[in-house]
């Protein structure tokens, strides 16, 4: 007969024993976005059927007619008490109907569709050629040393800020930063006589938690840039996000995490991780130095690094000398000369008396078709602007690829056109992953916008927050609070957005919140909850290190420890956008907070 367990009492679940079981039981990201696709047909089809109906509003600036000095009237916008222009919602257009994706057309229009909705994915050329300079950088192992030197090179009372700061800007390089950062950081508190598992929760925190801030445009940003536009132009075909969107906020972003994250680490985690737990910080102090820089790394390291320096002083000429290839402001166009423009067309097959009245540019031969622009202007698919923006991704490409390249080849790690290759190939195996997300979250995109859900979605809930007349920073407080809530769902940050961003944006720009403001919001509740999210692959890497210090640690052990840091980057983060918004500052080059509507 055996004996009971000493508490058989079931323990009550918390909410977040809750989020993470219905978490645990949610399909992969590939798996989702076609169930998600799923749903979408259906949905079209059942308000197809039950015939329903949303009717378009368009925000507009109120004016007022008044009369300049010469007495010429003149009109000007109406202003609120904080000086913004007052805008007012205003019904436009015909009622949209689901169109429904069950239809011969509809089915027609998915099979036809399916390459293309993938290859028009704005994100998809942004991260694949970006992550060819990074991947190599990362695989010869630049990126490596120049975090192992950053560290060991920092005297011990700097030690903890420079470790969660290079943590916050390690997502440049892909997923590095998890797997270098913290057993080194570990170490090198080890090293300098402090609490090893103190180095590896700001690490991770650093990694982790401020995975939403950085100094540099990365991979990531490309996709939220293109998920950004995209969802944008359900309100304003016209409205332009560049992969910039978010710079400026991004580096204030990394000071923030490191300013809060340095507190938390050598006032709160490292004084009670020696209170509680003081045989852990006992160890082999010369354990890290089998993680420094030899000789021939040092070197190569600066090599790699004055490299680094002259491509961006050549790019640095190149957009501030007037005259120069990207000096000023361009347009984007192809090889002969001629730009995109996406305008709406009927396409018919003409009578013969049509066909041979018609001007030959509206013949499309070699089976005659008559094609005939319908009412409105057309738009262009990249709008000008300042050169060096138009090339981010080209600047970030080279700026990797060739201190890569030196670093490889000075350390013995590149030594033939196969090994160059190859280091080609480990950014590109890095982001397969994502490219297999990218596929079937571009045909639930695409099925969202044919079905007009998307915009009828937008539309209704757009409406109901613009009459709730809720204050902007309750808006960016409680959507941020979604995405921490959702993180527990499903970590991707490029999964979520792409769930979020069709339905959020354009509510949020009918109410004049920017998508570039509603990104930054984003990027705070995605970044805070990586650190104790049970969806975060990572974090059986994190536990390995942390066991080698406490023997028979649990996810348990290591979620206690990184709570702090969660709740304590969440509130202030979340409060630094909105001391930001209420600056009035530029999110980033060209990026606004307000979502002004043409008046």
């Amino acid at each position: 007969m055996s004996a009971s367990p000493p508490d058989a009492t079931p323990r009550p679940r918390s909410l977040l024993d809750w989020i993470e079981s219905v978490g645990n039981r949610l399909p992969e990201p590939p798996i989702l976005f076609a169930g998600l696709t799923a749903l979408v047909i259906l949905l079209s089809a059942v308000g197809h059927g039950l015939g329903w109906t949303v009717r378009p509003v368009k925000p507009v600036v109120e004016t007022v007619t008044v009369t300049d000095g010469t007495g010429t009237p003149v009109s000007r916008p109406v202003l609120d008490a904080e000086g913004r222009p007052v805008v007012r919602l205003v019904e436009t257009g015909a009622s949209l109907a689901p169109r429904s994706l069950l239809t011969g057309e509809g089915v027609y229009w998915m099979f036809s569709s399916l390459l293309r909705n993938f290859t028009g994915m704005p994100a998809l050329g942004l991260i694949f050629v970006a992550m060819l300079g990074i991947g190599l950088a990362e695989k010869f192992g630049f990126f490596s040393a120049l975090m192992r030197g950053v560290a060991f090179l920092t005297p011990r009372r700097w030690l903890t800020p420079v470790i969660v700061f290079v943590g916050a800007n390690s997502s440049v390089a892909s997923d590095a930063g998890y797997i270098i950062l913290p057993p080194l950081a570990a170490a090198l508190f080890l090293a300098a006589g402090r609490h090893p598992v103190a180095g590896l929760a700001a690490a991770f925190a650093g990694v982790a938690g401020g995975f939403g801030g950085g100094l540099f445009p990365t991979g990531g940003d490309g996709v939220l840039t293109g998920f950004a536009q995209d969802a944008a132009h359900v309100i304003d075909p016209t409205y332009s996000v560049t992969i910039l969107h978010n710079l400026y906020f991004k580096v204030a972003s990394a000071a923030v995490v490191t300013l809060a994250a340095w507190w938390m680490t050598d006032r709160v985690i490292e004084p009670r991780l020696l209170r509680v737990a003081p045989g852990e910080a006992a160890g082999d102090p010369a354990a890290a130095a089998g993680m420094g820089l030899g000789a021939k790394e040092k070197r190569a390291l600066f090599i790699a690094l004055a490299t680094m320096a002259g491509v961006l002083a050549v790019f640095a000429a190149l957009i501030f000398t007037p005259g120069s290839p990207l000096h000023g402001v361009g347009q984007p166009a192809l090889a002969n000369g001629r730009v995109i423009v996406h305008q709406a067309v009927v396409v018919g097959e003409p009578t013969p008396a049509a066909l041979a009245a018609a001007p030959s540019d509206r013949v499309l031969a070699r089976d005659p078709l008559l094609v005939t622009a319908q009412a409105g202007a057309g738009r262009l698919a990249e709008a000008p602007g300042a050169r060096w923006s138009q090339v981010i991704v080209p600047i970030i490409f080279l700026s990797f690829l060739v201190p890569g390249l030196v670093y490889g080849r000075l350390t013995g790690h590149l030594n033939s056109q196969k090994d160059a290759i190859e280091g080609l190939y480990h950014g590109i195996r890095s982001i397969v992953p994502v490219l297999a997300i990218l596929f079937f979250l571009a045909q639930f995109v695409n099925a969202f916008a044919y079905s007009n859900l998307d915009r009828m979605l937008a539309y209704a809930g757009g409406s109901l927050l613009f009459e709730a007349a809720l204050p902007i920073p309750l808006l960016l407080v409680l959507f941020v609070g979604v995405v921490i809530l959702g993180d527990f769902a499903m970590s991707g940050m490029l999964s979520k957005f792409g769930v979020l961003a069709p339905i959020f944006i354009p509510m949020f720009m009918m109410v004049g919140i920017s998508p570039e403001l509603t990104t930054a919001a984003y990027r705070i509740g995605d970044s805070v909850v990586n650190i104790i999210t049970p969806l975060n692959s990572y974090l059986l890497i994190i536990l390995a290190v942390f066991q080698k210090y406490r023997a028979g640690a649990g996810l348990g052990s290591l979620m206690a420890l990184m709570v702090p840091y969660s709740v304590g980057l969440g509130v202030i983060w979340t409060l630094a956008l909105l001391v930001w918004y209420a600056l009035g500052l530029p999110l980033g080059p060209g990026a606004p907070l307000h979502f002004s509507p043409a008046g």
